[in-house]
């Protein structure tokens, strides 16, 4: 009973692997038997290595045998339909793509392709060089209101404190007020519709009254040298302020000039 079982697992198993083994029909026979197929033949059996060429031409060597091909597909007929299907799959794939097209349907996707990337990353590049040329024009009229501040603070004081004898100094606030007054006339240029660092401009330049004017000289009492200092701070806080608004508004594409912004109000 058990060898029975077995001998019938055993043909049960050969029946599937041979049902799922690839076979031929009669067409693909004829065509791979054909006088105009059998080199060809050769080769596939021989590129699969399900035989050899034998030394007549169009025969095959295969085990310990050699023949014609119609022999080698009676000896080993499973070879045989392998060999047999792969010519005829890899003539059609031949076929398929052999078309005779124009060589721009591959070369042009690639050149647009190229363009494109080319194109972007020209966009790019100058969108990041223009950024950085903002944020570097802004960064300099920030540092040059500071330093003008941090050059008439001492001037204040000396006025403040009522120290005798006159500011000797006067000259590098004229400097930092030149610098200051150029930086903001560079941006009234570029922009000129916009009215607000054009005023702060001219005031620097002295056209207008600026931050600095009427010093207490001399004899003026300390109730008039301490209010003279607290407007001018006060003028300096809000110059400043109107700055960093120029700033803001330069370094960041889109801000309505003359809003101010956020951070400042």
């Amino acid at each position: 009973m058990a060898v029975t079982v077995v001998v019938v697992l055993l043909a049960g198993g050969a029946w599937r692997a041979a049902s799922r083994r690839p076979t031929t029909d009669d067409g693909a026979r004829v065509h791979c038997l054909s006088t105009a197929q059998r080199a060809a033949l050769v080769e596939a059996a021989t590129a699969l290595g399900l035989a050899t060429p034998a030394p007549v031409a169009g025969h095959l060597r295969w085990l310990d045998r050699q023949g014609t091909p119609e022999q080698w597909r009676a000896d080993r007929p499973a070879d045989f339909d392998r060999a047999c299907l792969a010519l005829i799959a890899a003539a059609q794939r031949g076929q398929g793509g052999g078309g005779g097209g124009s060589p721009w349907a591959t070369v042009l996707p690639s050149l647009l392709l190229a363009v494109a990337s080319a194109t972007l990353a020209a966009w790019f590049s100058r969108r990041l060089a223009t950024a950085g040329a903002r944020r570097a024009q802004a960064d300099a009229l920030r540092a040059a209101a500071r330093e003008y501040r941090l050059a008439v603070e001492p001037l204040l004081r000396h006025v403040e404190e009522a120290l005798p004898g006159r500011y000797g100094q006067e000259d590098e606030i004229h400097r930092r007020q030149r610098d200051l007054a150029s930086r903001l006339d560079a941006v009234a240029t570029a922009h000129r519709g916009w009215g607000l660092p054009r005023r702060l401009g001219t005031a620097l330049a002295g056209q207008l009254p600026g931050p600095l004017h009427d010093i207490p000289r001399g004899s003026a009492g300390s109730t008039d040298r301490s209010g003279w200092v607290r407007r001018q701070r006060t003028e300096l806080t809000r110059l400043e302020a109107e700055v960093e608004q120029v700033a803001h508004a330069v370094e960041s594409p889109g801000v309505v000039p003359g809003r101010v912004p956020a951070a400042v109000r």
